[in-house]
């Protein structure tokens, strides 16, 4: 089950303040080398990626803290190992997301999923227009919807796949009910 979670503006403020930041202090790893536009893009829908599903699991009676989402750790090498913990088992969580009207997938570069491997992924799309460059219109964002999670054994059985990058990969629509993660919480 699709769950829709609202975005506001003041949730895009926030991302993208923090994308912005973060890129144009080079504090993250270039793990897909391109331009700095789509680095800010793609960090910002990410970060909103994340947020929502904070929002999800506080709106669950979860309260799960922000902590340290939006803190910027200086130098490109020191990158968070996890989106989230689950209070049951300590298991971390990586929130991946599909940005646009074609992605029907989450994807995990190869080196990532190898070097910082994660318990569960969970799939989150940003529901925006984009111009004709294919570049996120900001201004359409008005939610998010969380189509479930995967463990790290379902992603590692899947055959690595080139987009460009090699990455693992998985269908939005074959993602596990996202209610069954939220009891781990």
């Amino acid at each position: 089950m699709v769950i829709r979670i609202p975005v506001n503006q003041q949730m895009i403020n926030d991302c993208f303040n923090f994308a912005t930041t973060i890129i144009n202090g080079n504090n993250q790893y270039n793990r897909i080398p391109t331009t700095a536009s789509t680095r800010i893009e793609r960090t910002f829908v990410g970060k909103l990626a994340e947020l929502a599903f904070l929002n999800y699991l506080n709106n669950n009676g979860k309260n799960y803290p922000m902590g340290t989402m939006f803190q910027i750790f200086q130098g490109q090498q020191n990158t968070d190992g996890y989106d989230f913990i689950t209070r049951i088992g300590q298991e971390s969580v990586d929130v991946k997301s599909a940005s646009k009207p074609n992605h029907s997938r989450i994807m995990i570069p190869i080196d990532q999923f190898q070097n910082i491997p994660k318990d569960y992924y969970v799939g989150v799309r940003i529901n925006a227009e984009v111009d004709n460059n294919n570049n996120i219109l900001i201004n359409t964002i008005n939610s998010a919807d969380i189509f479930g999670y995967c463990t790290y054994q379902e992603l590692a059985d899947n055959p690595t796949e080139d987009f460009g990058y090699p990455c693992k990969a998985m269908y939005l629509n074959q993602l596990t009910d996202i209610q069954q993660l939220l009891n781990k919480f």
